[in-house]
């Protein structure tokens, strides 16, 4: 069996591992982008709140609906901290599954590479072995034409 065959099945799984890693990536890419997105809603309803609310102060408002807007601020800031939190994990799982898919992708194409270079180094055998061949026969040829 020629060296590059024996490449063959290695390459398949370097090239289904590069293949998923490389989906990974996507996803995180994605999963970062909706967690962003959240992050970027949950500020902006808090900005609108904030300013809704002082509209209503500057209008007159009871002492309990000042302290329930002030819990309720309270707990926005909560959830937009744990927001950001969230966002810089799906950031750092993002870079892990950029540097796995670089690494997969560099072994891929590695063996790529060494499955080419000996396809290369087995034509190139092959076409020698085909030209002796083709000398031995001319020889071959002649020396019977000599011998008539």
């Amino acid at each position: 069996m020629n060296p590059s065959r024996r490449l063959k099945p290695i390459k398949k799984l370097a090239d289904n591992k590069e293949k998923k890693a490389a989906q990974n990536l996507g996803k995180s890419i994605e999963l970062r982008k909706q967690n962003l997105d959240k992050l970027g809603q949950l500020v902006n309803y808090r900005t609108e709140y904030v300013q809704s609310m002082a509209i209503k102060t500057q209008r007159g408002m009871t002492g309990d609906k000042l302290q329930q807007y002030h819990i309720f601020l309270t707990k926005l800031d909560t959830a937009i901290e744990q927001q950001q939190l969230v966002v810089q994990q799906s950031e750092e799982a993002l870079s892990q599954r950029k540097v796995d898919w670089q690494s997969d992708n560099s072994r891929a194409n590695a063996i790529d590479k060494a499955m080419k270079h000996l396809q290369h180094q087995e034509s190139k055998a092959g076409d020698k072995k085909e030209s002796k061949q083709v000398d031995e026969l001319s020889t071959q040829a002649f020396l019977r034409r000599k011998q008539f």
